[in-house]
């Protein structure tokens, strides 16, 4: 237990470290602009290009993995979704918003370090293709089902303009650009010169600390306000259900080693990603639900990933 307290303390502790950083320290939020840019366009790029390049083609075309990943992401975003607009009534963009809240897990920020460091390099290509794939899900999801909700309240907005901003926030994604660039290395088998793997290795090198302090400064600046009936369900959906039905998917539908199972069922049990709060505050819905639901979840996975890589660590997963 030991070991595995000494292997997630460290991430959720860079993210503590920048929620206090940010709660005493007297900087302004545009502060944090250079420091998520260093992450977003460096560092994690870095680190996702040089797994996947390194990494052998013939691994990057697993599409059962691919299937039983996405398709669990999907359900666990539709439950939320139908819940939200059927049960609840509220309005289609609300629901599409917290249904990227309840699916779409932090596999940028803090998956891709964590399962590196936990599982070894192996963890990297199922890693980066939950990443690609799930972004692209939720990238492609969410716009469009805002677009019908806001198109229903004839507000003017075309499905041709929706469609160029999919296309645009996809393929110009760093870290989905990343991918791409490194299947491509793969595939060619790629030897860069010395000069730049060393950059890239530096790159590598600062991924995690800043991503996660870059996590916890934002949570700090974000406001926890009041919650619906909804806000329950969400971190549930999130926290337990999902990973459940990754492992359950993956297990029944994929013919992979057991570094990929239990990489898929850590970036499932991760924390809300920061990106829906982006999401949220783009289309002007469910903004400070958003906010708060990924506060939460994060506390929640301070006690959930240690316990699930207990289990893992000691077998005791079927």
């Amino acid at each position: 237990m030991g070991a595995i307290i000494n292997l997630a303390l460290p991430f959720f502790g860079l993210i503590l470290l920048g929620y206090i950083a940010a709660r005493m320290l007297d900087i302004e939020e545009k502060g944090l602009a250079w420091l998520n840019a260093l992450v977003v366009y460096l560092c994690v790029p870095a680190l996702i290009f040089q797994t996947v390049a390194n990494a052998p083609f013939e691994k990057l075309a697993n599409w059962q993995f691919i299937l039983a990943t996405t398709l669990s992401t999907y359900l666990v975003y539709l439950t939320a979704f139908a819940v939200a607009v059927y049960v609840l009534g509220q309005e289609i963009s609300r629901g599409a918003i917290q249904g990227a809240a309840a699916s779409y897990g932090n596999v940028g920020y803090i998956g891709l370090p964590l399962c590196v460091t936990a599982f070894g390099p192996e963890a990297t290509v199922p890693a980066a293709l939950i990443f690609c794939f799930d972004s692209i899900l939720q990238f492609t999801a969410t716009p469009l089902i805002v677009a019908f909700g806001v198109r229903q309240q004839n507000q003017d907005v075309t499905m041709r303009q929706v469609g160029r901003q999919i296309v645009r926030t996809i393929f110009t994604h760093p870290f989905i650009v990343a991918t791409l660039a490194g299947i491509l290395a793969s595939a060619l088998s790629l030897d860069l010169p010395g000069a730049i793997d060393n950059l890239l290795e530096m790159l590598v090198g600062g991924a995690a600390p800043a991503a996660l302090f870059a996590l916890g400064v934002t949570l700090a600046l974000r406001r926890f306000t009041a919650i619906g009936r909804e806000f329950p369900v969400l971190v549930i959906l999130k926290t337990i259900v999902h990973p459940v039905l990754v492992f359950i998917l993956v297990g029944a539908i994929a013919s992979v080693d057991v570094i990929w199972l239990h990489v898929a069922l850590l970036m499932a049990a991760l924390p809300t990603a920061a990106n829906v709060f982006v999401l949220a505050t783009q289309f002007r819905s469910y903004v400070e639900g958003a906010s708060s639901t990924i506060l939460v979840t994060t506390i929640v996975a301070a006690g959930t990933i240690p316990a699930l890589l207990y289990l893992m660590e000691s077998n005791l997963l079927p």
